[in-house]
């Protein structure tokens, strides 16, 4: 039988975790492409990779990503460089006949003020969250044009938008990257250092959604071969935690000893953040790793590949 030749277009945690599930899958020939010797954000370069490999199915998961304090900082190199790249894959995906485009996007893109859980169709229905404003647009810019291509060709393309991901491979660096992996770093080093004290930005009364990364590649992978409209679909657990409780988690998880102060200056973002699960439970999915579990795992790993 002819093999599904797929493409996992970025090789970071989500990419990496994509790549560990499919290699198992028999179905699938994985194709690989560097961020060295492919620059995403050049039509060129993109249009010639996806011309000469020709892949069956494309999961896009390549980002500039970052948490709050990175996306403040540069949105318009979040915005550029994101947007280039998701539309150079699609558009040269869709003239080559790619059998299915794979879009995650991402639940920053749902407004601010919106209904929660965030339904699928409440995309662009109010202004999204300010500091996360770069990075938001260039998600709905994926999702819409996905959705028109697949309006004015009458195609059946999916985007996927998933909780706030964690696990192996993320990056640890507070300055850099999202909730977990930056309290990670910060417990540890604090622990390491014996400090008697870790700040942490907000209030920590905010609550948010996780995901842990081996979940979200089995949820993905579920949602391609089950999932059969074409509309938005979300990709959540259904749970929620403050940062204040995730905070203590990780605390525990690290073995810290000192005190958590939260520094209420320092801007909060969205105040909930949790998805609608109802299509995904459709499908017959659901997550298999606590958040508990997933933080000793993610924690394990940063020991074995810490900054």
């Amino acid at each position: 039988m002819k093999k599904n030749k797929i493409w996992i277009t970025g090789s970071g945690m989500v990419g990496k975790a994509l790549i560990k599930k499919l290699s198992t899958n028999k179905k699938y020939q994985i194709l690989r492409s560097s961020k060295n010797k492919l620059d995403q954000i050049n039509q060129t370069k993109t249009d010639s990779w996806i011309k000469k490999n020709r892949p069956d199915t494309i999961i896009i998961s390549s980002a500039l990503v970052g948490g709050i304090q990175l996306n403040s900082s540069i949105p318009a190199d979040f915005l550029y460089q994101n947007s280039m790249m998701y539309l150079n894959i699609i558009n040269s995906a869709h003239n080559y006949g790619c059998k299915k485009i794979i879009f995650l996007g991402a639940s920053c893109m749902y407004p601010k003020l919106g209904k929660q859980p965030f339904k699928e169709n409440l995309i662009l229905n109010g202004k999204i969250e300010e500091t996360n404003e770069g990075y938001g647009i260039s998600k709905i810019l994926g999702v819409k044009f996905l959705e028109l291509i697949n309006k004015q060709y009458l195609t059946n393309h999916i985007s996927i938008i998933p909780a706030a991901s964690y696990g192996p491979n993320d990056c640890y660096d507070e300055n850099k990257n999202h909730v977990i992996p930056a309290l990670i770093n910060k417990f540890h080093t604090a622990k390491i250092k014996k400090r008697n004290q870790v700040n942490i930005w907000g209030s920590g009364n905010v609550k948010r959604e996780f995901i842990h990364v081996d979940d979200m590649a089995s949820g993905i992978i579920h949602i391609i071969e089950n999932y059969r409209e074409n509309s938005p679909i979300n990709l959540g657990t259904g749970e929620e935690f403050t940062i204040k409780k995730l905070a203590n988690i990780i605390k525990k998880v690290v073995n810290y000893k000192g005190k958590i102060e939260f520094d209420k200056s320092k801007p909060d973002g969205i105040k909930r953040k949790i998805l609608d699960n109802s299509r995904l439970k459709k499908l017959g999915w659901k997550p298999n790793i606590s958040i508990e579990e997933g933080i000793k795992n993610t924690y394990q790993d940063f020991l074995k590949n810490k900054i």
